[in-house]
């Protein structure tokens, strides 16, 4: 796989528009279900240090089970599910994307209304 100069600006700047989101929490996976990245809305949302974050995997903060989240999302593609956060619910869409030819998973939290 070759990397041009556009590419590599392609992704500086989603990388950089990630991480400024207010409202929008982003979290990246990798298939060990470790997490790998945390953009701040995140760890304002689930009320966590971005290293304390990076130091769980997925099933630590989430309802359902890392093993059956990854499952559905090697199978259809997407899950959405719920975990909790010192502020409330928090609702989330998991989906699969890739960092540099790599495979990572990507969820994207918002706030369950009440």
């Amino acid at each position: 796989m070759t990397t041009d100069a556009f590419d590599v600006a392609q992704l500086a700047l989603l990388g950089e528009a990630a991480d400024c989101l207010e409202d929008v929490a982003v979290l990246v996976w990798d298939e060990d279900r470790n997490y790998v990245a945390a953009n701040q809305a995140a760890c304002d949302l689930i009320g966590r240090t971005r290293a304390e974050i990076l130091s769980m995997q997925v099933g630590d903060l989430a309802d359902d089970h890392a093993d059956g989240v990854f499952a559905e999302v090697q199978k259809r593609g997407i899950h959405t599910g719920t975990m909790n956060s010192p502020s409330g619910r928090i609702e989330y869409l998991t989906c699969r994307t890739r960092v540099a030819g790599l495979p990572y998973l990507v969820s994207v939290c918002w706030r369950r209304d009440q």
